[in-house]
Formats: structure tokens, C-alpha cells, sequence
């Protein structure tokens, strides 16, 4: 059992129970669900305030996921949320564009001057789809290549279709989304041998855990040119993490097209799809050529996102959030791999990818991801009031907050320590191990998954046309 002082979430097991009898899977985003998470831990929140969250229950917690990456100066922000409020009370929807949609569309400009155009959307799958469908209307071709190595990019088929958990997608389109691995040019030349002239698009994160080696992305952005190929970076997570611009301006390699969301907004619903005028225009009224259906929204130009958006870009330069948050995550790294060192479990808790975005990872000797470590690990720390699923860090994350923060992690490497000298995993964990989201069924048809398990007895079910990887 856990040993911090946080150990009843009894509001939240009953508030959960009613999430799912009117919600399927009891949230609305599956990477919140309950199957993600230790089953010691809160299941419903009541607040959220700078670098801190409060559950139903009255616990408080260390917030590192932000949400679901969506916020980059804090919870709450007073400057963001008093923009917005502005907006609101001017009116948040108008039967025309508004002044707000012109003044967005130029700061935006302003900071990307490679792109030339625009378009908003409420969520990263809005602009993903869109930039996948201007792709084959640029090229009038079918086949989008995503990236295998990166988890996910949209809600809709034609990437939902490319996973294990593509029931109701029908096959005639899951069949156009290829596959290709992150710093292999090889893989992606392979495809276009393939299917010649047939590749529309390949989007991808432009950077994630791992460097771009020998020149991956300049090769790539040389490839794609030369075989008339849309290049699509998705920066949602990397967008602002990386650098102000993006992670593409950080190693200065331009897409045809760049999409953002997520924390550029500070956690209101606001994305963007940006890229050159001659494809952006296919989706305008000023031109010959068929048109493209691109992005239509009734609530794309909802005022709110859009002053959330701007007010978070003014304040995240102004304070130099980009600088704080790679220091704030190499103090965090740093700490982490020391403490690893010191309690002998550096084989089983990693700490990987880029100070600005790292991720926690639990491995079993071999190296192969442990979900029963993770949670294991998991559920100690958020015991010692610390929720830190992912790794999103923010302004409002401080050297109080790391400080607090390794010291709960040193408990939950003990308790992954005690777990393995026993030889006990399983009876260290209360509940079941964590799942991947993308799974063809919701409890396995064996004893030991698949997906979960590499020595386990292959099934139909555990294979992934994708390659994503659980979490």
C-alpha cells in the first residue's frame, strides 16, 4: 500500500460511478479514463489553480499533465482569463467575422512569417483532418503516411482507422493511412517506391522524445519536396514547449503546413492550421479551381479562444516562459536521474526526451515498457500529493514544486524497489495495471495481453497497424 498521507478518494469512486452510467467510458477523453490511471488516485476533479489541482474529495496535488498538455503559464491564469471574460461580455459569436478573428490572424502571422495564411479551429483533430484533406486536394492524391512512432494526431478515420480500435471505420479508408518510423528516411523511401505518385501527405510531431539524427528533418523536408509531397509538422505538444515558433523554427526546418493548439491558449479550445497562400487559397473563394471544404465551424471564431490565445502569447513572452520551462525541466531531469541512481532503480525509472518535455518511464529489466512498475510508481507519488501522469510544465512550476516533487517520486522508486526484491509486482499494485488506449478490446481474451506483454501468446488483437505504444 501506498505510504504518503493522501489515501481517500472516497467522493471520487462514487462520483465516477455516475460518470459512467450517463458518459461512455466515464470522460470525454480517453486518455483521462479510468483504465490510464492507478486505481488509487482521483478520479474526479473539483479545481485548479497555477501549478496545483484539487479532487472532490479535498486533495491536493502537484499538477504536471496541465490537463491534457493544455496549459503553459498555470491553471487559472489571471491575465488570460480577464482577456477573455473582455470578449465575453462584448459578445462571444457573431453572424459576420469579427475584429478579433483579423487582430488573431496577424499576431499569429507575425510570429510564423514563413506561413502566409490561416485557419482556426476548437481542437488539434479540426486542423489535422484539415491539412490532411488540403493535402490530397493540392496533389490529387489519396494516401496520407503518419508517423508510427508518435501516438496520435486526430479523432477521425482517416487516422482512427490505422489503429487496433478501428471499429465502425470502414476498411476502403483505413487502408489509405501508411505507416512510416521517426529518423528512418529509408522507411518513408520505401512507400514512396511502393505507391509512386500516389503519396498525398505525411504528417508527424517534428520532434518528441528522440533528436533528429544525421539531419532527419532537413532530409525529410528535401524528400517530400522532390516527390511533391505536402510535409505536415503537428506541434501540438511541441508548439511553445520547444520554442515560441515551434519546434520546426527551433531546428529550422519548414513545413508546407504547421498545426497548433493545445497550450496556445492557455487551456481554451483554440487551434490553427497555417501554411503557404497557394494551398491555404483552395480552401478560400478567390481562385478557379475546385474547392476544398476546409475548416467550417460555427464556433472556430467563438471570441473566447481567440483572446485566450493572444493574451497567452503576451504573456508567455513577456515572462520568457520558453527559458523558465526548459530550466524547470532540466532541474526536474537532473533530480530525477539522481535519485534513480541512488535507489538503485535507474534500469526501471527513466526519465527521457527533452528537458522541455519529458516523459517518465518504467521498463522491466529488459528495457520493454512495465505497465504494473508504472502504476506501481504511480500510485505512490500521487499518495505523497503529485499527479504526474505526463510531464507538461508549465510557468507557474517552480523550484518548490520540483523540490516536492522528487521527494514524492523517491517514495514511489522505493516502492518499485521493495515491489522487484520481493518479487511481489503485482501485490505491490491495488487495482489493474494501466492500458493502452488503443486496444481492440476493453479486457483481454488472455490471461496476459499482447499489447502489454511481449512474451505473451499472439492474438489477432495484438497487433497495431500504427504502432502506438501503450503509456
Amino acid at each position: 500500500m501506498p505510504t504518503g498521507p493522501i489515501n481517500t478518494f472516497t467522493r471520487s469512486l462514487e462520483l465516477n460511478e455516475k460518470l459512467h452510467a450517463m458518459i461512455p467510458g466515464g470522460s470525454h477523453t480517453y486518455s483521462k479514463g479510468e483504465d490510464q490511471f492507478p486505481y488509487l488516485g482521483p478520479r474526479v476533479m473539483q479545481r485548479a489553480a497555477g501549478a496545483y489541482c484539487w479532487d472532490v474529495d479535498g486533495n491536493r496535488y502537484i499538477d504536471w499533465a496541465m490537463g491534457n498538455r493544455v496549459i503553459i503559464l498555470g491553471h487559472a491564469n489571471e491575465v488570460v482569463n480577464n482577456a477573455v471574460i473582455q470578449h465575453i461580455n462584448a459578445g462571444c459569436n457573431f453572424t459576420r467575422p469579427g475584429l478579433i478573428e483579423i487582430e488573431t490572424a496577424q499576431t499569429l502571422l507575425e510570429l510564423l512569417p514563413h506561413f502566409e495564411m490561416v485557419k482556426f479551429g476548437k481542437n488539434g483533430s479540426d486542423v489535422t483532418t484539415a491539412a490532411v484533406r488540403l493535402a490530397r486536394a493540392a496533389t490529387g492524391r489519396k494516401y496520407i503516411v503518419q508517423c508510427m512512432d508518435h501516438p496520435f494526431f486526430s479523432t477521425h478515420d482517416w487516422f482512427i482507422g490505422s489503429t487496433v480500435m478501428n471499429s465502425g471505420v470502414p476498411e476502403d479508408v483505413t487502408r489509405l493511412t501508411l505507416g512510416f518510423r521517426y529518423n528512418n528516411l529509408d522507411s518513408l523511401r520505401a512507400l514512396v517506391d511502393r505507391y509512386p505518385g500516389q503519396i498525398a501527405g505525411v504528417i508527424l510531431e517534428p520532434v518528441k522524445n528522440d533528436e533528429p539524427v544525421d539531419g532527419f528533418l532537413k532530409k525529410l523536408r528535401e524528400f517530400t519536396a522532390q516527390h511533391g509531397i505536402v510535409l505536415i509538422f503537428d506541434e501540438m505538444i511541441s508548439g511553445l514547449r520547444f520554442d515560441l515558433r515551434g519546434a520546426h523554427h527551433r531546428w529550422g526546418v519548414y513545413p508546407d503546413l504547421a498545426l497548433f493548439g493545445k497550450s496556445i491558449a492557455n487551456g481554451f479550445s483554440f487551434s490553427l492550421l497555417a501554411g503557404p497562400r497557394d494551398l491555404m487559397e483552395l480552401g478560400g473563394l478567390r481562385h478557379d479551381k475546385r474547392r476544398v471544404f476546409l475548416l467550417s465551424q460555427t464556433h472556430s471564431s467563438e471570441t473566447t479562444g481567440l483572446a485566450a490565445c493572444q493574451a497567452t502569447l503576451s504573456e508567455y513572452q513577456r515572462l520568457d516562459t520558453n527559458a523558465h520551462i526548459w530550466k524547470t525541466g532540466e532541474q526536474l531531469m537532473q533530480g530525477f536521474r539522481a535519485l534513480a541512481a541512488a535507489e538503485s532503480v535507474r534500469d526501471h525509472a527513466r526519465m527521457i526526451g527533452f528537458a522541455c518535455n519529458p516523459q517518465i518511464l518504467c521498463t522491466r529489466a529488459n528495457g520493454e515498457y512495465s505497465p504494473e512498475l508504472t502504476a506501481i510508481l504511480h500510485q505512490e507519488v500521487i499518495s505523497h500529493g503529485v499527479l504526474i501522469p505526463w510531464i507538461s510544465i508549465s510557468q507557474s512550476h517552480g523550484r518548490a514544486e520540483v523540490d516536492a516533487t522528487l521527494n514524492a517520486l523517491q517514495h514511489g522508486m522505493r516502492a518499485v524497489r521493495r515491489a522487484l526484491e520481493l518479487e511481489k509486482v503485482s501485490d505491490a499494485l491495488v487495482g489493474e495495471a494501466p492500458k493502452p488506449v488503443f486496444r481492440t478490446f476493453n479486457r483481454c481474451k488472455q490471461v496476459r495481453c499482447g499489447l502489454l506483454y511481449p512474451d505473451a501468446q499472439p492474438m489477432d488483437c495484438c497487433t497495431t497497424a500504427s504502432g502506438v505504444e501503450p503509456r
